[in-house]
């Protein structure tokens, strides 16, 4: 009697995996080159373009509405509250002499128009960075 060998002959099983390995490798990018992605058509009519609003602080602490209009600072909430809510987004500037408490002010002022009082974020409200002071 032969007792024969106690060891799996893993040769076979080997040659069997690389060749897998290569119709996997070799089926990938042909795979690849398959898969199409259909993008619709873009459509202008379908999102309507607000222009963001431009308010400019100035050192007498009076708002410039985008380069047309100049109010009072106290009178900026009851001027462009349904504006800001149109829009949704502001760009805020300001001028040499504006303290920095009254910018954060004016963005938390517009900030709060968001008709969504959990969401603030709904309204986008950005500080411009003056060219002759950036470094």
């Amino acid at each position: 009697m032969s007792a024969g060998s106690k060891e799996i002959n893993v040769t076979p099983l080997i040659d069997v995996l690389l060749v897998l390995l290569i119709i996997f490798i070799v089926m990938m990018p042909i795979m690849m080159r398959m898969e199409t992605v259909d993008v619709p058509p873009k459509n202008v009519e379908a999102v309507p373009l607000v222009e963001p609003i431009v308010l400019k602080i100035n050192a007498d602490l009076s708002v410039t509405i985008d380069d047309t209009q100049t109010i009072e600072g106290i009178d900026l909430a009851a001027r462009i509250g349904d504006r800001v809510r149109t829009a949704k987004s502001v760009f805020i500037d300001f001028g040499d002499g504006v303290p920095w408490s009254e910018v954060l002010h004016t963005v938390d002022l517009l900030r709060g128009f968001s008709d969504d009082p959990r969401n603030p974020d709904a309204i986008k409200v950005a500080v411009r960075v003056r060219e002759d002071l950036a470094p």
